[in-house]
């Protein structure tokens, strides 16, 4: 078995590259997912390579990197967070996967950046360390539970007994909300209409207080949730005067839902009305919990756990330094503002 990577042509391996992703990796591949993802990001054009069996001619696996800008302290700088990385089944043995993810961190040597970043699966930790690479963070998922039902359903069969139980927890829990934290000079609402420059002038105005932080531009949030054809969000905004002072964004899916961007003023107040907010939204939607994904090193983790959210799960991280900043800072030990929608899809 001999296994080849090349250079994918975004245009003549499009169908290629859906198929591909499509059988080894997620359904949701599809024409607008790649013309999504793949052609109408708008931090530039990603790069992806097919892993090719010689001896059958046949496309055996995928993988690509996504470029995105941040903000490290006040200088802007290019990142790639790799993604869509998939092989065939019977290919998925140490050689193959260290070839392709080669093929990845050589991104940064042909378009000079200050780092890879990359969540990986149990399976590719164990190709990292055979690059020479550990991990180097974690991804932390915190948990807010709204409604016992789901939970009670599991443990008490007596329906009658169910309800009653479920009515009291529901009451208490309803009871224990953080509503008092809420700061009443802010004005909330629900982002209808795209998001305008007064999401761009914020960005810029917090750039610097966060030690590494995506560009979170008016463009950028419009084409990652008001514009993704795979999910539906809301954004919900936090004004004093009419003036942008934060914003939230989150999703629900059946009986669960997710904060995937927070985003404002380094303030407690406006961070926790925020949260708040969603929460209120959600208490009497018939959802169980509301959850959020940070980086363990977020400035934010403290507020949010004061707000009820606790830690549940994590995701290991990786971050690949390239020669751009030399030996001027250390992105590995960096405190990172990230949140799941900075992830690749």
């Amino acid at each position: 078995m001999v296994i080849s990577i090349r250079r994918a042509d975004l245009a003549v391996d499009r169908g290629v590259i859906i198929e591909v992703l499509a059988r080894y990796l997620t359904p949701l591949s599809d024409t607008r997912r790649f013309q999504w993802l793949y052609l109408n990001g708008v931090h530039g054009a990603p790069q992806a390579w097919l892993a090719v069996d010689a001896d059958r001619d046949a496309i055996c696996g995928a993988a690509a990197a996504f470029p995105r800008r941040f903000h490290l302290g006040n200088e802007e700088i290019l990142g790639w967070v790799l993604g869509d990385f998939c092989l065939d089944p019977q290919y998925r043995s140490l050689g193959p996967a260290l070839q392709l993810q080669r093929a990845c961190l050589g991104v940064m040597e042909q378009n000079p950046a200050a780092f890879c970043y990359d969540f990986p699966s149990a399976s590719m930790v164990a190709v990292y360390k055979r690059l020479g690479l550990s991990v180097t963070g974690k991804m932390l998922r915190l948990a807010k539970p709204l409604r016992v039902d789901r939970k009670v359903k599991e443990r008490i069969t007596n329906p009658a007994a169910r309800r009653v139980f479920s009515s009291v927890a529901n009451a208490f829990l309803k009871i224990a909300l953080p509503n008092g934290t809420a700061d009443k000079t802010l004005e909330m609402s629900t982002q209808k209409e795209p998001c305008g420059d007064e999401f761009t002038a914020l960005m810029h105005e917090q750039r610097g207080k966060f030690e590494i932080c995506l560009q979170r531009s008016a463009e950028y949030l419009n084409w990652r949730y008001v514009n993704n054809p795979l999910t539906s969000y809301e954004i919900i905004t936090a004004r004093r005067h009419g003036k942008l002072k934060g914003y939230v964004v989150w999703t629900k899916s059946e009986e669960d839902a997710a904060v995937v961007d927070l985003f404002g003023e380094n303030n407690p107040a406006i961070v926790k009305t925020l949260l708040a907010e969603v929460v209120a939204r959600l208490t009497n939607c018939g959802v169980m919990t509301v959850s959020l994904w940070l980086t363990e090193s977020h400035p934010w983790l403290s507020w949010c756990s004061e707000m009820g959210f606790r830690a549940r799960d994590s995701l290991p991280m990786i971050c690949i330094p390239g020669a751009v900043l030399g030996n001027s800072v250390d992105v590995r030990s960096a405190k990172w503002f990230l949140m799941q929608g900075d992830r690749d899809s």
